[in-house]
């Protein structure tokens, strides 16, 4: 079954100031998860969070593509059973700040599809948290 997860944010800060959120990893553990991140193409890394009776406890990822500070691509594996997703982040200026647009999309079981419709609302909530704090 396919995700297709469009979310657009608007955060009143400065494209610079939200793309250093999204790619440093000290930054990512606030507000995604605990991970071994590196914002370069081909960084294999791994997001950790506590671990639940329908999930492993982390996602296996890689950098796709960059182009800083505007987009990036990372695969998504929550599992050696599923397919790697895609999520990716695009940002532009915007009048007062920056938009983010995430996209999550590839094949997906219906629970996990589910979980990440609910989580990255959630996640990107927790991204504009962070930034109001190092104002």
């Amino acid at each position: 079954m396919k995700v297709e997860i469009l979310l657009v944010e608007d955060y009143t800060h400065p494209i610079d100031k939200v793309w250093a959120a999204i790619t440093d990893p000290a930054a990512l553990a606030q507000w995604l998860m605990v991970n071994d991140f590196e914002p370069r193409i081909g960084k294999r890394f791994t997001l950790h969070a506590e671990p639940t009776a329908e999930w492993r406890g982390w996602m296996d990822c890689e950098v796709l593509e960059m182009e800083p500070p505007r987009r990036m691509v990372w695969s998504w594996h929550r599992s050696e059973l599923d397919e790697p997703t895609r999520v990716e982040f695009r940002l532009e200026p915007s009048a007062g700040g920056t938009r983010l647009t995430l996209m999550h999309t590839g094949e997906s079981d219906p629970m996990a599809r589910g979980r990440y419709s609910s989580g990255w609302p959630i996640k990107l909530s927790n991204l504009g948290s962070l930034l109001a704090k190092t104002d």
